[in-house]
């Protein structure tokens, strides 16, 4: 008889942590993070700190936490009827966004709620995260609005290679929830008018073509050939950048923005953009770190 082969060595799943707390901006942090986990078949860790003084522990027995966290017991269940068990929860004592950071060491993306009044994890703990965690951070709050890519993934561009990260990501989410997605530049030198470009149907939105969009097809190209369904707008906005990609982002699904590499202090991974987004944004955002720096 021949040597048995071994299996192939399969390919990690997919881990996204959440962090939960009680309030509506942390139940929508959870009820997204809980779709994302199902959409890629992931598994999904929720993140409840600041508790008292309990050492850090991975929650399993739900009949122990119904009796020390009943609305957290409730979200558990239900996500774990949602996503056929693949959950748990982990109860770390101390200050939120250490846990959170802790967290961000051992999943591939971190979601957190923004601020909504009495939430904890109010704006500084997504800015920090944003800056300083090890993985991409999803920020979700409340869409208002509806711009022209209500349903879109919208990625902020700018030729560096942070922009270069945030491009990928949403190529892979764009691909994987089957919707279209728009790569925005904002051009300061543009005071009014915002023009766009659907690289599918040829459709044209502007009487001349900005330059601008000729660097934008450079940057996108080669994501083309390997996510070939996704459909791809290029768009160029005017004036000043967060407030050209609020118009952009109005309504969108996600949009995408890229932060730094971790050879930069913490206190500078965040361009100007990405901070503002992370403190204060309708909707939800996703920070992408540079993984080339």
């Amino acid at each position: 008889m021949g040597t048995p082969q071994r299996p192939a060595r399969q390919a990690p799943a997919d881990r996204i942590g959440v962090g939960f707390a009680g309030t509506p901006g942390g139940r929508a942090a959870l009820a997204w993070a809980v779709e994302e986990t199902a959409a890629r078949s992931a598994t999904l860790t929720i993140c409840h700190a600041g508790n008292d003084g309990h050492p850090h522990v991975a929650a399993t027995d739900l009949v122990d936490l119904e009796l020390r966290r009943p609305v957290l017991a409730r979200q558990l269940r239900a996500a774990r009827q949602r996503l056929h068990s693949r959950s748990f929860v982990e109860l770390p004592a101390g200050d939120t966004a250490e846990a959170l950071l802790d967290l961000s060491r051992r999943v591939d993306l971190l979601v957190v709620g923004g601020h909504d009044g009495g939430d904890p994890l109010h704006h500084a703990v997504p800015t920090r995260l944003a800056a300083q965690a090890s993985c991409p951070v999803v920020v979700v709050r409340p869409a208002v609005g509806r711009g022209p890519f209500a349903g879109h993934v919208v990625v902020g561009a700018d030729g560096s290679t942070a922009a270069a990260a945030a491009l990928r990501a949403g190529f892979a989410h764009a691909e994987l929830h089957h919707v279209p997605l728009v790569v925005v530049e904002v051009d300061g030198r543009r005071p009014g008018g915002d023009f766009w470009f659907d690289d599918r149907f040829l459709e044209t939105h502007f009487a001349t073509v900005p330059a601008s969009l000729e660097t934008l097809a450079e940057q996108v190209e080669p994501l083309l050939t390997r996510h070939p369904s996704v459909a791809v707008k290029r768009a160029v906005y005017g004036g000043e950048p967060v407030t050209g990609l609020r118009r952009a982002a109005a309504g969108a699904r996600l949009l995408v923005l890229g932060r730094h590499g971790r050879r930069l202090p913490a206190v500078l991974r965040l361009g100007s953009v990405s901070r503002a987004f992370a403190e204060h944004a309708d909707g939800v955002v996703e920070i992408v770190p540079d993984d080339t720096a």
